[in-house]
């Protein structure tokens, strides 16, 4: 390769002294050079890179969710097409496993488990939960409260009114029918917040999903589905 001639048609000098070198050879170097685009191996993406991109999620088919059962919920009154819509739902959510901590319940679990909601989360919350029909039950709690009467005075008051407004009013937990499955996922087996939300959204856009309640008004995800 020749050396480039000048605008004159002659080569340039040679150049005259040592120290002069690298300037000479960093000004004959291409322009395309300083330009050109570099890659980071290892690196994160800058942040004034604003190529689009996609995101893989790996999330589990509805085969591949797990649903547990605590030991005190009865699994044969909850249908296998019901346990399929919560498997959907979770999948859509991208959750592979849940945890099942309430199904049926006889009146006086269902009188213990507002007290104890009524405990923790305090009568509004439960009047919310349960409405008008569940005004006599949590009007017991309050007059239970205060008379000082103990756990065992004030929920036996409560499955009184329970049983005088009808069992299968205050709850679908006490309907034991063929129609419906009613139960409560712990919210502890979902995850953290976001992943509670994305549960949420999936159970709300469920057209199978009868009714569906979640914390903090319920300790728990009820979900009521046809079966």
């Amino acid at each position: 390769m020749t050396d480039p001639q000048n605008s004159a048609g002659t080569s340039p000098a040679p150049a005259a002294s040592a120290s002069a070198a690298p300037a000479a050879a960093s000004s004959s170097a291409p322009a395309a050079q300083a330009t050109a685009p570099q890659t980071h191996h290892g690196q994160l993406t800058p942040a004034e890179d604003t190529t689009p991109g996609h995101v893989a999620v790996n999330c589990p088919t509805a085969d591949e969710v797990s649903v547990t059962y605590a030991p005190t919920v009865d699994r044969s009154i909850i249908s296998d097409h019901a346990e399929l819509v919560l498997r959907e739902i979770c999948s859509k959510a991208c959750i592979r496993s849940v945890a099942i901590s309430s199904g049926a319940r006889d009146v006086d679990s269902q009188a213990r488990a507002m007290y104890e909601n009524a405990q923790t989360h305090g009568v509004p919350s439960q009047r919310r939960l349960y409405g008008h029909i569940g005004d006599p039950v949590l009007d017991a709690y309050e007059r239970g409260i205060a008379q000082h009467q103990n756990a065992d005075q004030i929920q036996a008051a409560m499955a009184d009114e329970i049983r005088a407004v009808g069992p299968e009013k205050i709850s679908r937990h006490l309907s034991r029918g063929p129609g419906i499955s009613t139960f409560d996922v712990a919210p502890s087996s979902v995850g953290d917040k976001p992943t509670q939300k994305r549960l949420v959204q999936a159970a709300l856009s469920e057209g199978r999903v009868q009714r569906f309640f979640q914390p903090p008004d319920d300790p728990g995800f009820h979900f009521e589905i046809l079966n």
